[in-house]
C-alpha cells in the first residue's frame, strides 16, 4: 500500500493561514482522487489545518517541536535552512508512522500545495517487481492564477512532490546537499539503488502561490534573470528553458486526472 506523507507548515510561520489551509485542502482533494483507494495520507503538522474536506484515508500526526519562526535579523539563507529542516523532520516522522501504523510498502512525499496524478496509487500498488522506488520525471509547472501549464521532464529536480520509495530508503535523501535538507533530486541512492521514472506525468508543481518559501515570485525572478535577459548568460538560459519546458493548455483530462480545479 502507498502512503502519501504531507508536511504541513505551522500557523505561526504562515503569512496567510486561512489562504494556506485552502491550498492544503485542494492538495488533499487531489490525493484522494486516486483511482485505487487503497492508500493513506499522513499530514504531519503543528496545528491541524482548517479545512472542510474530510476523507477516511486522511490522518493527522501533530508534532510538539518548535516551528521555524524567523528571528530578528536572521538571514534568508538561515531561515530557509531551518524551514527545510522542519519539513524534513516532518517527513521522517510521517514515514516512521506510516510504517509502524499502516505497514506501508511505499511512501510518497507531497508538498502541501501541489497536485498529483490519480494514477499513482494504482501504479505503485500493482507493481509486480521488487522496485526500490520511483521518481516523477515528467510533470507540470503552474503559476498561480494562470490558465496554462508548462510541461517538463525535470519535475523531480524542481519539485518535492516527486519521491516514491520504500520507507526505509527515505533516509538517503537527507543531509546530502548544503542547501536542501531533503534532496528530492536524487534518483540514485547510496551509489547503487536506482529509482525508476514514473511512466506518466505525475504531478503539478504550484508556484508563486504566496506560501512557497523557495519559489515565491521574487526568487523565481532572481533564479531566472541573474544578469538580464539580453546578456549572453540570459540568452543561453532562455534557450535552455525552451528545451526543458513546453507550453500546455489546461484540458478537461488534466483537470480530472489531477483534480485540478483550484
Amino acid at each position: 500500500m502507498l502512503t502519501f506523507i504531507v508536511p504541513v507548515k505551522s500557523e505561526r510561520v504562515s503569512g496567510d493561514w486561512l489562504g494556506f489551509c485552502n491550498l492544503v485542502e485542494r492538495t488533499f482533494k487531489s490525493l484522494c482522487n486516486q483511482t485505487d483507494q487503497n492508500f493513506k495520507i499522513i499530514a504531519v503538522c503543528h496545528e491541524i489545518p482548517l479545512i472542510n474536506f474530510q476523507h477516511k484515508n486522511i490522518h493527522y500526526l501533530q508534532v510538539d517541536f518548535d516551528p521555524p519562526i524567523r528571528k530578528q535579523n536572521e538571514s534568508d539563507d538561515n531561515i530557509n535552512k531551518r524551514r527545510e529542516i522542519d519539513k524534513g523532520r516532518k517527513l521522517k516522522l510521517g514515514t516512521k508512522y506510516a510504517k509502524e501504523t499502516f505497514d506501508a510498502d511505499y511512501v510518497m512525499t507531497v508538498d502541501s500545495d501541489d497536485y498529483v496524478s490519480n494514477r499513482i496509487a494504482a501504479y505503485v500498488n500493482n507493481a509486480k517487481e521488487n522496485v526500490p522506488g520511483w521518481y516523477t520525471k515528467n510533470g507540470y509547472l503552474h503559476f498561480e492564477g494562470k490558465s496554462f501549464l508548462f510541461a517538463t521532464f525535470k519535475f523531480s529536480y524542481l519539485c518535492g512532490s516527486s519521491v516514491i520509495v520504500k520507507p526505509e530508503l527515505l533516509q538517503y535523501f537527507f543531509e546530502v546537499d548544503p542547501i536542501l535538507y531533503f534532496d528530492h533530486r536524487l534518483t540514485i541512492l547510496d551509489n547503487r539503488i536506482r529509482l525508476k521514472p514514473l511512466p506518466f506525468y505525475g504531478g503539478i508543481y504550484s508556484m508563486a502561490n504566496g506560501e512557497n518559501h523557495l519559489m515565491h515570485v521574487s526568487n523565481i525572478k532572481k533564479f531566472n534573470n541573474h544578469k538580464g535577459w539580453l546578456s549572453s548568460e540570459g540568452l543561453k538560459r532562455i534557450i535552455t528553458k525552451l528545451k526543458n519546458y513546453r507550453f500546455r493548455f489546461i484540458t478537461k483530462k488534466i483537470r480530472k486526472e489531477f483534480s485540478f480545479f483550484g
